[in-house]
This record gives structure tokens, sequence and C-alpha cells, in this order.
């Protein structure tokens, strides 16, 4: 049934909250990339704040699957937010005073990028604890899936009105707020599920969760397709402050409808799938939908006009969606509980580190050969991965 896990009063609070705060943090994207470019002037520095965001999740993410399996997985996402709401405050403190810099940026990535680190696979892993009827959990995925990329529709939209109106203050503070209502709603809702005993070292427990994919082959090769499209696909949002001065005569608003359209793309797939997730042909559509990914990048890569360039953007988030969060169902459904943090830690970090580490590449490939050659390279990337991950899984 259509919106079934709202049915759920503890899911429905905390999706309603999740999504201001999300509407908050791609505000903060935004204008984050805006505010670098702006100082900078480099698509490489572009891609560094990005990874330096990210970089706390190659040493972090993995060991917060495993305590997501052991601790108050409530607790651990709460923390999280309050850290993460500190950092942004900290940010809009400095650009109200005029003393910000790209390194101050940098520290507030990275301590965003930790919290989230331990965050992730628990939050991930909670979407089950939040309901009372555990039939609703694809529907509660899909769900979630769609208030992420509405508000990836609606927070760059904002964000760039507000950059254009008011400056870059105001998206980092909105965000610092917007944290606050998550918080609450996290000290009330019920505890579903009662703390793992300990069983051994952290790395034994590490090392029985990568055994438990390596038998799960299917699970692997989802967990390959994750991290392809955030490698190959995600970072070209990052170089969309480049693509907006190249085709629009105010940059700050043009940033805004490029990220806008992919999050038009993304959220109209996110509610299609909510209405009815494929059941039969799930594994043909990730791989159908990476590869019209790959395709609809490369067209953006070559567009010399704005209107077509944000279409094709439209097109792919739609890809993204689908492809991502599909597997996200699929690994769910096919995983045991006790195994939950832990797998799903393995597939937070295919995301966050793939995505840290693409960022990087792109925008050094960017400084030295440009904008159009690396965004046809990433798509050249999303349609070779598409293909492969297609013949693996037609073999099993």
């Amino acid at each position: 049934m259509a919106f079934d896990a709202f049915r759920e009063p503890d899911y429905r609070r905390f999706w309603t909250t999740q999504f201001l705060s999300n509407i908050g943090s791609w505000m903060q994207t935004v204008a984050q990339g805006w505010l670098v470019y702006r100082l900078t002037d480099s698509p490489f520095l572009l891609g560094f704040v990005a990874f330096a965001g990210s970089a706390p999740t190659f040493v972090l993410m993995l060991p917060g699957g495993v305590l997501a399996d052991q601790w108050n997985r409530r607790r651990v996402v709460a923390i999280s937010q309050c850290a993460q709401a500190l950092a942004a405050l900290a940010i809009a403190i400095s650009v109200h005073f005029h003393t910000v810099t790209v390194w101050q940026i940098c520290a507030a990535a990275a301590v965003a990028g930790t919290a989230m680190s331990f965050s992730a696979p628990a939050w991930q892993a909670m979407i089950v604890d939040l309901l009372e009827d555990r039939e609703r959990l694809p529907n509660a995925l899909m769900m979630n899936s769609l208030q992420f990329n509405l508000s990836r529709a609606i927070g760059p939209v904002i964000a760039g009105i507000a950059l254009s109106a008011a400056g870059a203050f105001w998206c980092f503070l909105l965000n610092a707020i917007s944290f606050v209502p998550l918080i609450i709603v996290l000290a009330q809702i019920r505890d579903r599920r009662q703390p793992s005993p300990v069983a051994g070292p952290m790395f034994a427990r590490l090392a029985e969760g990568f055994r438990y994919v390596r038998r799960e082959r299917t699970v692997l090769i989802l967990l390959g397709i994750v991290a392809a499209s955030s490698f190959f696909g995600y970072p070209m949002m990052n170089l969309m402050p480049v693509v907006a001065r190249a085709l629009f005569t105010n940059d700050a608003t043009g940033l805004g409808w490029l990220i806008g359209g992919f999050g038009v793309g993304a959220f109209a797939a996110a509610l299609a799938l909510s209405l009815k997730t494929p059941k039969r042909y799930i594994l043909r559509t990730i791989v159908v939908s990476l590869l019209v990914f790959g395709v609809a990048l490369a067209g953006v890569g070559v567009a010399r006009v704005a209107t077509v360039a944000v279409a094709l953007l439209v097109i792919c988030g739609a890809g993204a969606v689908v492809s991502i969060a599909l597997c996200n169902t699929s690994i769910q459904e096919r995983i045991a509980d006790e195994m939950r943090g832990r797998v799903l830690s393995m597939y937070t970090f295919a995301f966050f580190t793939a995505v840290p580490v693409g960022n990087l590449v792109a925008g050094s490939v960017a400084e030295h050969y440009g904008i159009r050659v690396t965004v046809v390279s990433m798509a050249a990337g999303l349609v070779v991965s598409g293909g492969a991950a297609g013949a693996m899984l037609r073999r099993r």
C-alpha cells in the first residue's frame, strides 16, 4: 500500500523532522560549494573540501556499523545531529563576521563527517526499529528515499534564492536550526530494540560481517553498484558551480536550478518507488537505471544550453535514485537482523567513501582538462560499471 509506513507514528514523526533537517543540509551543501568557489576560484579545492568532509568515513564508518549492532542506535543518531548542528552554526558565525576561510570550512566539514561516520550505519539500521509491523519495511525505505530526494529538490532552490537575496549566512544558520526538531523527536520515540551483547573484539565482529557479505554474493555485487554509482556519478554534484558559471549569467541562481533539476528527477523516481516497488525485476531495474544515469550524464557533459543541462540532470537524478534506493531495499531484505548494522555500514561506506574520492579525482581532472572532459569520463565509468554488474548478476 502506498505510504503504508506512515501508519507508524514513530516513523511518521522521524520522517517529518528528518525531512526538515535534510532541507537544511542541502541548503548548506549548495552554499558551501558556492562559498568555496567564490573564495578560491578552484575546482580542485571544491573537491578537496568535499573530500575533507567525508575523509573520516574511511576510518570510522565500518567500526560504526559494529557499534550500530551493539549500542542504542537512536542515541548515536541524536549525538551526531548535535555535532552537525554545532559545526553549521560555527560557519554561520564566521560568515556573519566576514572571517570565514576555506580551511575553517574544511574543519567544520571534517567534524560533520566524523559525526556522520557513526550515525549513518545506525540511521540505516534504525529504520526497522521504528516499525511495529516489519512488513512495512520496504515501503519505509522507499519513503525514506522520497523525503531525502524531496529535500534535494527543495533545498537547493531555496539555497539559490537565499544566496542571491541574503548571502551564505542564512543557509548555514537555517541548517543549524533544522537539526533541533529531529533531536527532540529522537529523544521521544520508543525503543524497540535492545543493543546486542558484546560477543568479541570489534575487529573480530567486523571480520564476521565481511565473511557474511562474501557468502552473500548478490549483496556483494549490489555493494559494488553503490560504490560505482557514488564514485562516477555523484561527484558531478560537486562540480555544478563550474557548470553554473559556464551556462548561467547569475551563477548562484543557476547553481540552484542545476542541483534542483537533479533533485526533481530524484524526487519523481522516489515517489514512483514509494507507490510501487518492483519485486520481480528489481535487479534488472537497478542495472538499467545505472546505465540511464551514465548516458544522461554524458549529455550534461556536452550540453551548451542551460535548459538542456537542467533537463538531463532530471534524468540523472531519476537514474541515480532508482539504482541506489533499490540496492538499499534489496540488501535490507536479504540480510539477517544480527548482521544489519555491519552490512549496512558497508553500504554507507561504499557511498560515503566513494563520493569523496570521486570528488577529489573529478576536481583534479577538471582543474587540468576542463569540465566537459571530466563529466563525459565519469559518464563512461557509469556505463561500463552498469554493463559489468549486469553480466555478473546474469551469471548468478
